[in-house]
């Protein structure tokens, strides 16, 4: 029988025991790898101790090393069952076909070309377009950003993501990414006509007695500002040129080895118990082909619900139109609301949204972009290069642009156009309504549409979660719950 002797027998075990206790605290504050690295060394630290210690103390110290060493395996187990799980979407061979070459279409095969997951060898990604890369709205919008602007789970992450790629592919060179001041202004129309000295005086009483009216908004006319509120900031807003940003990020897209069809998709087949999809139909030059899906992204904007007719949008038209000023007006952009001029001279005059903007790829001066309000008037036409564009309703917003600004009066009218927006519903300013972003329910069919007013400012951020859903089955930037399409589509 062994005979302990408690007195010598403490110092050791405390020696021992104590190590041990660290060891434990680590392991609740350290990751399992570093804990492996620590009790290696420490059990080599301490075998000379062991040694000279008695034999249930030795015992004891067996027994906590195989408890350890249980523990370290179970923990490899995990992390590899861990790598394991990440590395096996990589590894499946996926063929995405994106239906629509708008911002969200292009701005998803932009973000899987970049995924860490995304193996050129064994995933192709196609987008499927019916006219041309950004023909749409996507070609046509105002491109204003803001994190203020709904939803607020999807608008503050696409808002950084715009940063980013701006910093990254130089995208205020290329198409024209710059931070904006933001404001709803009270502006009353002048007569351009008349000598713009005699108001001179007036103008200038009035921006005295407002001290938040900017002194850098110096491209209005005399006497037209009666009040100004600000929206946003150059911390919070900026504003891209919407088509040239499209179309960098289908380049970009190509570059990784995205590539891009110019036809029409007329139908998604599916798998003969219906609960997956199999293929896209398209017709190209009166042919029709087929694509073999694992993966469909429907973000044709209005035209979603033609492939999908679970999906239910209202589809507005808006005409715009762009301008080369006199010279380059500063970053405001404004929301203004315009009354007649006092003299009588336009009996009716639009309130269009103005945006004026700097230099890029496309125009090398700057230019301004305003728009007019929707209309519901005209149906949806078959593809975005059969849109009616209204001359008169884009002479109105060139002719109230005009009454408040000698620059743009003096100016040159470059373009008139008109899109259509894909609007689930009509809602009042600021309430959240969409978009549906994430899957069907059907595998392999992913929905991503409903932007409406918003579509250039949150198609990076769709974009990035439609990524994560496709390779990694769920979003990790930003929770998309809300935004799921069984909470808008019409049940069969």
């Amino acid at each position: 029988m062994v005979r302990w002797e408690y007195s010598r027998l403490l110092p050791k075990c405390a020696n021992f025991v104590l190590p041990m206790c660290r060891m434990w605290v680590l392991y609740v504050t350290q990751s399992l790898f570093t804990l492996l690295r620590k009790a290696q060394a420490l059990f080599k630290d301490h075998m000379m101790l062991l040694a000279s210690c008695s034999a249930p103390m030795q015992i004891f110290a067996v027994f906590l090393t195989l408890v350890s060493g249980y523990v370290a395996l179970l923990a490899q187990e995990r992390a590899s069952d861990e790598q394991m799980t990440l590395k096996v979407p990589s590894s499946e061979p996926k063929n995405i076909v994106i239906i629509g070459g708008g911002i969200i279409g292009c701005s998803t095969a932009y973000f899987l070309t970049r995924h860490a997951h995304y193996n050129p060898e064994i995933h192709s990604i196609v987008i499927l377009e019916a006219s041309r890369i950004a023909g749409g709205s996507s070609g046509k919008a105002g491109g204003l950003l803001a994190d203020w602007a709904t939803p607020k789970c999807l608008a503050p992450l696409s808002f950084k993501t715009h940063a980013a790629l701006a910093k990254k592919h130089g995208g205020d060179k290329i198409w024209g990414h710059r931070s904006v001041y933001c404001a709803d202004v009270e502006l009353q129309a002048q007569d351009v006509g008349c000598k713009v000295e005699a108001a001179n005086s007036a103008t200038k009483d009035v921006i005295a007695q407002s001290s938040k009216v900017p002194s850098e908004l110096d491209w209005l006319l005399p006497g037209s500002i009666k009040s100004y509120k600000e929206l946003g900031t150059p911390s919070n807003s900026g504003q891209v040129n919407p088509y040239m940003f499209t179309k960098t990020l289908a380049e970009l897209a190509e570059d990784k080895g995205a590539k891009i069809i110019i036809g029409s998709a007329t139908a998604i087949n599916y798998a003969e118990d219906n609960r997956s999809i199999a293929s896209v139909q398209y017709s190209q030059n009166g042919t029709i082909h087929s694509l073999g899906a694992t993966d469909i992204l429907l973000s044709a904007g209005p035209w979603t619900p033609r492939l999908f007719p679970r999906v239910h949008l209202e589809t507005p038209r808006g005409h715009s139109v762009v301008i080369q000023p006199s010279r380059n007006l500063s970053p405001y952009v404004l929301f203004p609301n315009i009354t007649a001029p006092p003299n009588g001279s336009l009996e009716h005059i639009l309130s269009p949204e103005i945006y004026p903007r700097p230099g890029d790829r496309l125009h090398d001066f700057g230019s301004v972009y305003a728009c007019g309000p929707d209309d519901y008037d005209v149906p949806l036409p078959d593809t975005s290069e059969s849109v009616a564009v209204d001359d008169q309703s884009c002479n109105d917003v060139w002719t109230a642009v005009k009454s408040i600004s000698r620059e743009i009066f003096d100016g040159k009218l470059i373009t008139k156009q008109a899109c259509y927006k894909p609007q689930i519903r009509t809602h009042e300013e600021g309430e959240e309504v969409g978009p549906m972003v994430g899957p069907t329910g059907i595998e392999g069919l992913w929905l991503a549409t409903g932007h409406d007013e918003w579509g250039i400012q949150n198609g990076p951020g769709t974009g990035l979660v439609m990524s994560e859903m496709m390779f990694e089955r769920a979003a990790k930037s930003a929770n998309c719950d809300s935004l799921d399409p069984k909470h808008f589509l019409k049940i069969d």
